[in-house]
């Protein structure tokens, strides 16, 4: 087989792994709000849901690690074991795969056949039975999403998408605020409020997981040397990048031009009365103003190969390293567990699976970008304990009040210290914008290279 084409079947399967729920609801949730504002929010969109995840694949690579604990392990054992665990569960049975079903159901079923159990139960086990069963094969995984069903969802995502050019549902609106959170905040801060949405995509944390698939996938057409698998994960990485960025600008492009298409009251767009609380109704009312009947069939299929080829990819990932850490259980014993898991927590919506999951990335996205920062400043530090230690500790003192305010807002079972809150959004530097994290994992660094005399290296 041809280099160059290897470069593309693997960069359509790694898009594929990546594009999934979170990738078309949430540039349609940020294009309605952003309005005219668009090119702001969808930059940091893109930042943290197109960049992170290619470095984070490219940063398993070019470690030579194989798994996300192994990459880690440099803090400790305890973290690294920890850091994976809740990583792993968190894109997969818990929040990201659910969500695929979750997704996929109300935007491309729900509209046809109305929201009864009898549907959900139905669809539920269709949806996660065909997932499980791509899952368990993972040796064929990359001929299968990246021959077949990438291309296919393309051309139906594209007859949308072509058709809000060729007659527009309006020009690019007024620019709003959905909420007075700093993720929601598209008219006062575009480019933040986009790079927190990025956030909700999971695939900075996905990248981990599904670079051992893009290894694999690299050693099989003939990459031998890490130096080899490192070149063709970064170029087919680009190719997949360069498609999700299309698609994001695209699909945000599309909500930002809709808004015409629903009511405006209180400082919210609404659908039937309702407000709209992610991208699925903008979505669903933009099929079926462009094409009718047909717009909605060609969304609800689009979803469906989406959400598809995301939850085949995370129940294998999931597995493949369950079973690593605790290989008594088979890999298909663990894609069982973690497939009936997600379809018991997928019966509890689209809303609640967003909503809980909010407070958990607010956690693992800080502590991921840091540690993708410190495998690529290899070459400076190694992997010394002393400097991955201050770094992550630091960062995770700023992921953790970033998770407990925000868990303790939504559920107003607590209250956290007024004097807390005041130093960490009033007086840390960007700690309103819940990035208060870059200046902790800024003096984590500094304090280790302190503690190892500026010669990290040495002490590896």
């Amino acid at each position: 087989m041809q280099q160059k084409s290897v470069y593309w079947i693997i960069g359509f399967m790694l898009f594929a792994l990546f594009f999934g729920a979170g990738n078309l609801i949430f540039p349609a949730y940020l294009g309605i709000y952003s309005g005219a504002n668009l090119w702001l929010a969808i930059l940091g969109f893109c930042l943290t849901g197109v960049t992170l995840p290619l470095l984070g694949v490219v940063a398993v690579a070019y470690s030579g690690k194989t798994n996300v604990e192994s990459i880690a392990q440099p803090a400790s054992k305890a973290y690294a074991l920890f850091f994976a665990i809740s990583l792993y569960l968190s894109i997969g049975p818990f929040f990201a795969i659910p969500r695929t079903g979750a997704v996929s159901y109300e935007i491309g079923i729900q509209p046809f056949f109305g929201d009864k159990v009898a549907v959900q139960i139905i669809y539920g086990i269709i949806f996660f039975g065909l997932s499980y069963l791509i899952a368990v094969k993972p040796s064929k995984i990359a001929d299968r999403i990246g021959k077949y069903l990438t291309p296919a969802l393309l051309i139906f995502l594209g007859i949308l998408i072509f058709a809000s050019f060729i007659a527009p549902a309006g020009e690019l609106g007024q620019a709003h605020n959905a909420s007075p959170a700093v993720n929601d905040s598209f008219r006062d801060l575009p480019f933040v409020a986009g790079l927190i949405q990025g956030y909700s995509t999971m695939d900075a944390l996905a990248s981990l997981a599904f670079a051992i698939l893009i290894i694999d996938a690299a050693k099989g057409h003939g990459a031998k040397t890490p130096r080899a698998i490192a070149q063709l994960t970064l170029k087919s990485g680009i190719i997949a990048a360069l498609i999700l960025a299309a698609i994001y600008i695209l699909v945000g492009r599309l909500g930002a031009t809709s808004q015409s298409l629903f009511n405006f009251s209180n400082g919210q767009f609404t659908l039937n009365s309702e407000p709209i609380s992610d991208g699925g109704p903008v979505l669903i009312q933009s099929a079926s103003h462009y094409m009718d009947s047909i717009g909605q069939v060609v969304l609800a299929m689009a979803i469906f190969l989406a959400c598809l080829t995301t939850a085949t990819g995370l129940i294998t990932a999931c597995a493949e390293y369950f079973h690593k850490i605790i290989p008594k259980l088979s890999h298909t014993a663990w894609a069982t567990i973690f497939t009936l898991i997600a379809t018991t927590l997928y019966f509890g919506g689209l809303a609640d699976i967003i909503k809980w999951s909010i407070p958990v990335l607010y956690l693992l996205y800080p502590l991921t970008i840091v540690t993708i920062i410190l495998i690529f400043l290899k070459s400076v530090i190694g992997d010394n304990p002393i400097i991955y230690r201050t770094t992550l500790s630091f960062t995770a003192i700023a992921g953790l009040f970033d998770a407990s305010n925000t868990l303790a807002k939504q559920t107003q079972l607590f209250l956290m210290p007024e004097g807390i809150v005041k130093f960490f959004t009033k007086i840390i530097p960007l700690g309103s914008y819940n990035m208060g994290w870059i200046c902790f994992a800024g003096l984590g660094l500094v304090i280790g290279l302190i503690l190892t005399g500026f010669k990290p290296n040495k002490n590896s």
